[in-house]
């Protein structure tokens, strides 16, 4: 064979083997197989870029007449999920306001509506939607939370009304609960289902049981907010006070089984008495709760924080039970008037009523964010603004915070040096299915302080953390808008990173 077609050859067997390493990911961690090849076309972002698109969704509507619920194309542009839920929101409320004929239409309440966390959203409409009947009402919440469980992030709808969960009865008491996707039902069955869970007139409240769909939320590990999730629960009454102490113990299993408190935490024994039921001057009922004098110093021997635990309680209740406005909370026979956090700082008590609104900042929502363990890679689940479960920037701080310490006590240790912040977060932009970021000089001196050692994995904690449970599949990178070649001697820092989810283990696993 001549010496041209051998060259050429050689070319070929080349090209070949770079283009398996790009398309094929590898759980070996070895430099040779994650190098990237080349400098990159792009340049870098000088501040942050959203990822914009226009997508065509599904509106289901109950119109008169209709035992299913109509279905009505339309194409919305949108980059958040947070920004996508709202605008759907937004045409749902139009169109089933038109459909309705209700004259000042349908809207949403209050400076933030939308809530989300945990595949669990929560929609706050305005007092209008209390015109319907209440048969109407449950058909308006059954084609929004079909709307918006269509996306695959939302399995669970809350709807409330004027920050206050809508009684389905006369008396206003029947609580509708946690609402999943029914594209396809009865919706007359549906609502007869509803109608037999009524204490029938003249009966009392107390002795008529209730099985329904709840959401409960529970404070973080590490003070770091509130989370949520959603249990059938099962009620031996329906009065305020009885589906109060329900969710309450409920609460307790919720708090164990997401690691937000020690097991021996139960949040029964703290109660002194039965939760009581009162009517605020301003509308709205108040439910007291009275808590054990040491109720503060045992939640933190727990490793509970007292401000994440009340955030919670105040709003499991509000979203479940009927017209409640408020909690109030006493400590032994003393009203709690101060509430400070760690993180959040002093909590206004609003003389000495905790509302919804109150705990805004709370809620969380999850960000996979890879940390190290044993050489290798492992997925954490962290909380973040509930707004930015998809923002690159959110993902990229929780990885700068490192492990919690739950995580720690079990070998799992921080990937990026301790002395970057955000501040060093120049600007992330999305190109395709390529990500860029820019960062500081000062982040590429700590990488380069860090060693080769520890390069590799530091490099693909950050790679994987951006790409796995999104739409990236590379990672560019640029210190202070210029890309580098070498750091501290491991990795190619040049070109555009593939994201190897074979470096990386499951830590649920």
């Amino acid at each position: 064979m001549s010496r041209r077609w051998t060259r050429a050859l050689a070319c070929c067997c080349c090209l070949a083997m770079l283009s398996g390493c790009a398309g094929k990911p590898t759980r070996e961690t070895g430099a040779g197989a994650t190098l990237p090849p080349a400098r990159t076309e792009w340049e870098a972002p000088d501040g942050d870029e959203v990822r914009t698109e226009a997508t065509e969704r599904t509106l289901y509507l109950p119109e008169e007449g209709e035992m299913h619920l109509a279905t009505r194309q339309v194409s919305i542009e949108s980059g958040s999920l947070s920004e996508t839920v709202t605008k759907l929101t937004e045409m749902q409320l139009a169109s089933q306001g038109e459909l309705l004929g209700i004259s000042r239409g349908l809207t949403m309440y209050g400076r933030s509506p939308i809530e989300l966390s945990g595949g669990i959203c929560t929609v706050n409409l305005g007092s209008s939607v209390l015109q319907l009947s209440y048969s109407a009402l449950y058909r308006v919440c059954l084609g929004l939370a079909t709307t918006l469980c269509d996306l695959d992030e939302i399995s669970f709808v809350n709807v409330l009304a004027a920050d206050q969960s809508v009684g389905m009865d006369i008396t206003g008491s029947l609580a509708m609960g946690s609402l999943t996707g029914h594209p396809d039902e009865n919706l007359p069955v549906l609502w007869e289902q509803m109608e037999a869970k009524r204490t029938p007139v003249g009966e009392d409240l107390s002795r008529t049981p209730l099985s329904a769909l709840a959401t409960l939320y529970y404070p973080l590990e590490e003070g770091r907010g509130i989370g949520c999730e959603t249990r059938i629960l099962n009620f031996e009454g329906q009065t305020p006070s009885q589906l109060a102490a329900g969710l309450i113990q409920e609460m307790g299993k919720a708090i164990r089984d997401n690691g937000g408190g020690a097991e021996t935490l139960n949040l029964g024994e703290l109660l002194l008495h039965e939760p009581l039921t009162s009517e605020l001057e301003d509308g709205g009922r108040l439910i007291t709760l009275s808590l054990a004098t040491d109720a503060r110093e045992r939640l933190e021997k727990s490793g509970t924080e007292l401000a994440c635990l009340l955030a919670a309680m105040t709003c499991t209740l509000t979203t479940f039970i009927p017209g409640i406005a408020a909690i109030c909370v006493r400590l032994g026979e003393k009203p709690l008037t101060e509430l400070d956090s760690r993180l959040f700082g002093t909590i206004p008590t609003l003389g000495g009523l905790l509302k919804r609104e109150t705990f805004a900042a709370f809620l969380k929502g999850t960000a996979t964010v890879c940390l190290a363990r044993d050489g290798r890679l492992t997925a954490c689940e962290h909380p973040v603004a509930q707004n930015e479960t998809d923002s690159a920037r959110a993902r990229l701080c929780a990885l700068m915070e490192g492990p919690m310490a739950s995580e720690a006590a079990a070998g799992i240790e921080g990937t990026l040096p301790t002395e970057v912040h955000e501040d060093d977060i120049l600007g992330i932009a999305p190109r395709g299915d390529t990500l860029l970021v820019n960062l500081s000089e000062s982040f590429r001196a700590a990488i380069h302080t860090a060693g080769p050692e520890k390069e590799m994995l530091l490099c693909y904690s950050i790679v994987n953390t951006l790409c796995l449970d999104s739409p990236y599949k590379r990672v560019c990178f640029f210190f202070e808008g210029e890309q580098a070649e070498r750091i501290a001697g491991s990795v190619y820092w040049a070109g555009d990173f593939i994201a190897n989810p074979g470096l990386t283990d499951d830590l649920s696993r």
